[in-house]
């Protein structure tokens, strides 16, 4: 190795350690959101001492514009509508194999991003992040080959879920309850349908487990909201309540928290 190319990388080591140095992570404060010139976040996580990862928190999260779009799905969408404006119709619609995965893979990143956000109750970028998600996968389910939609569309279940939760959340924080519970069962709605969807196209170990995992969380996670609320109630009708009591979403927080933790 040449002594230019030593020195390049001492110097590219040293910077980096100042840079952990300057952002003074500790076990307590693993995760640092910072606001950039041009308006943008960026989240910093310092899963253990030796990792560290960036991600953006709109746009890719590696912040990239792949064919100078804010995504890959993005860039897709265009080239549908170029299609349908050529040809009158959608009809005959394709995206190589090579395109659809890196549609999965953006995916992906966003998955990790909206379980990063969720874990910090940012709940309006997992709501994004999820529809993005489920958009993405239909687009596959429409137009790509069965076996290559179904790589990414078997976890709709989930991405349903998740995106049932954030709803959830952002309702909770208007302190709408009902309108909490309205949007837990749409997408309890939802999520059966898509059960059978995976049995009518003979996917059934998908079925099995967004029946067993996703759809069984998310009726759990309605069953907690409606407890707590029932809770809530009982405690404004006692008359000898000392006033000491959690509010709503201080107990679904501790709810949500015991779920996280088993």
């Amino acid at each position: 190795m040449s002594t230019d190319r030593i020195e390049r990388y001492t110097r590219l080591i040293r910077t980096l350690d100042e840079i952990l140095d300057s952002l003074a992570f500790d076990a307590a404060r693993p995760v640092k959101v910072l606001r950039l010139t041009d308006g943008k976040e960026v989240v910093i996580v310092q899963s253990n001492a030796f990792t560290l990862s960036r991600i953006y928190t709109s746009g890719r999260p590696d912040g990239k514009r792949p064919h100078g779009r804010d995504s890959y799905y993005e860039y897709f969408c265009e080239q549908l509508e170029d299609y349908k404006q050529q040809y009158g119709s959608d009809d005959g619609f394709r995206l190589t194999p090579e395109d659809w995965h890196a549609l999965f893979q953006e995916s992906y990143d966003r998955y990790t991003r909206y379980l990063l956000f969720a874990g910090i109750k940012r709940w309006a970028d997992v709501k994004r992040d999820t529809e993005a998600n489920i958009a993405s996968t239909n687009m596959a389910k429409k137009y790509a080959p069965s076996d290559i939609a179904w790589e990414n569309y078997q976890y709709k279940g989930y991405m349903l879920m998740m995106n049932s939760i954030a709803n959830a959340e952002l309702r909770l924080a208007e302190n709408d309850r009902q309108g909490a519970l309205d949007q837990v069962d749409l997408s309890i709605q939802r999520i059966g349908e898509f059960c059978g969807e995976c049995l009518r196209e003979e996917y059934g170990d998908a079925e099995n487990v967004t029946r067993e995992r996703y759809l069984s969380n998310l009726i759990e996670f309605r069953a907690d909201l409606e407890s707590v609320e029932a809770g809530l109630e009982r405690r404004r009708d006692s008359s000898d309540d000392d006033g000491e009591g959690q509010d709503f979403l201080d107990a679904l927080d501790e709810l949500l928290d015991e779920e996280e933790a088993s």
